[in-house]
């Protein structure tokens, strides 16, 4: 930012941005449990972990390790990150819940980072705080498991999103089971099916406003009849084991019914794409790396052209999917392109994201922000990150006569916080 006109525009939309509030569309966060438990959980997010292994820390030595033996092991590989995004957040982590300014996380300073940290270990308080107040976060849409207990939280802060991975991508005779055990419908036929995935979707409807599905790029879907489904879902159920045929009609009747319970409960579903996982050698514990399939794309459009009246929300994380999706999003009045998944959430990935969406989309067809977070502290660092790219594409916008500041503020508005609260209906 070398001409001090744009230095002016950036700072001036900057400042608005960093007090504009936020809703948080997709996050790991416990409600009930928001603080870290140790130092841990801030130095060895996953994105972190991620960075340190590929420069060369021994994973397996890493686990076998634990606390302050953890970091002494980890230390010497803090240098070679010092460069990368999410380090970056860490900083900002760091320099503003903690009052600790640094550059590099080494033997002059671990002390102090983990004394910090640990000073503020399990002050739930505090971290309700971070949340809402530093944060500013209006909403948080949390990530909820079907088979588990739905759990107290607050309902003006959180809302739900049931995740559906394990009863579509990964449905097994476990996943079957315990559909079962949560509904108290033995299943064996598909009527039976029907009675309890429209049971379980009634169990979490109150709590919800959207279902979540990450498919590999490899799944495609189909509407399926009942009759094609009975036999592989008793094989399933008994043996354990179906083949890839079968296993695909299966996923695409269970996924067609809670799209139909979409349809009828006014529920936006939000599609996780551009990762294909478990892939060997990739990072535990995770094992991804991105892919894209384009024929899923076609297949994704069959399925927003089939129930126009529900939403969807898509997420990519491997940036070849940037241009066709905002191509849908252009051309389905129902479909929305959201952040900037994982692999994407770096800067120069997320004002390319910005820029074309910006270019090519009406403002309120897009969510500028989620988390992908854990505890409180990292929606923070992730919040630093994203305001700060927005800030700099609408700058640009700005500096180049493309739109003037007070249409920047609107935007930065829609996209933190408003065009969530009008796509998934929240107040």
């Amino acid at each position: 930012m070398v001409n001090t006109s744009f230095d002016k525009i950036f700072n001036e939309i900057y400042d608005e941005v960093l007090e504009t509030p936020l809703v948080d569309i997709h996050e790991h966060l416990n409600p009930s449990k928001l603080s870290h438990s140790s130092f841990e959980d801030i130095l060895f997010y996953h994105y972190i972990v991620t960075e340190l292994s590929t420069a060369g820390m021994n994973r397996n030595e890493f686990e076998r390790r634990k606390g302050v033996d953890r970091l002494a092991y980890a230390l010497q590989y803090f240098r070679y990150i010092r460069n990368t995004a999410t380090f970056w957040s860490l900083r900002q982590i760091l320099k503003d819940l903690y009052n600790l300014d640094v550059k590099a996380i080494d033997e002059s300073n671990w002390r102090d980072v983990v004394s910090a940290i640990e000073s503020r270990a399990g002050d739930e308080n505090r971290a309700f705080e971070v949340l809402t107040k530093v944060c500013r976060v209006r909403k948080s849409f949390l990530t909820l498991n079907p088979f588990a207990d739905i759990g107290g939280y607050r309902k003006d802060v959180f809302a739900g999103v049931l995740r559906i991975d394990n009863l579509v991508t990964y449905l097994s005779k476990d996943s079957l089971l315990g559909l079962e055990k949560t509904v108290g419908i033995e299943i064996q036929t598909a009527e039976d099916l029907d009675r309890a995935i429209e049971a379980l979707f009634k169990k979490f409807e109150s709590e919800i406003v959207a279902v979540a599905l990450s498919p590999l790029p490899e799944e495609l879907y189909g509407f399926v009849r009942p009759s094609e489904i009975q036999l592989y879902l008793k094989d399933l159920r008994a043996r354990g084991h179906i083949d890839l045929r079968a296993k695909q009609l299966l996923s695409s009747y269970i996924l067609t019914k809670f799209l139909d319970l979409c349809d009828e409960y006014k529920k936006v579903f939000q599609f996780m794409i551009g990762v294909e996982r478990p892939v060997p050698g990739a990072s535990p514990p995770d094992y991804a790396i991105t892919h894209v399939n384009y024929d899923q794309l076609l297949n994704l459009a069959n399925i927003f052209a089939s129930y126009p009246n529900v939403k969807f929300d898509v997420i990519g994380a491997d940036m070849r999917l940037l241009h066709p999706l905002t191509v849908m999003a252009k051309n389905y009045g129902n479909v929305f392109v959201s952040g900037y998944w994982w692999y994407s959430m770096y800067p120069s990935i997320i004002r390319e994201y910005l820029r074309l969406r910006l270019q090519m989309l009406p403002y309120n067809k897009s969510c500028g922000f989620f988390s992908d977070a854990y505890v409180a502290d990292w929606v923070y660092g992730k919040a630093a990150l994203a305001k700060r790219q927005i800030a700099y594409v609408l700058s640009e916008m700005v500096y180049e006569g493309y739109i003037d500041m007070e249409l920047a503020i609107e935007i930065a508005n829609g996209l933190l916080h408003e065009n969530a609260e009008r796509i998934y209906d929240i107040k």
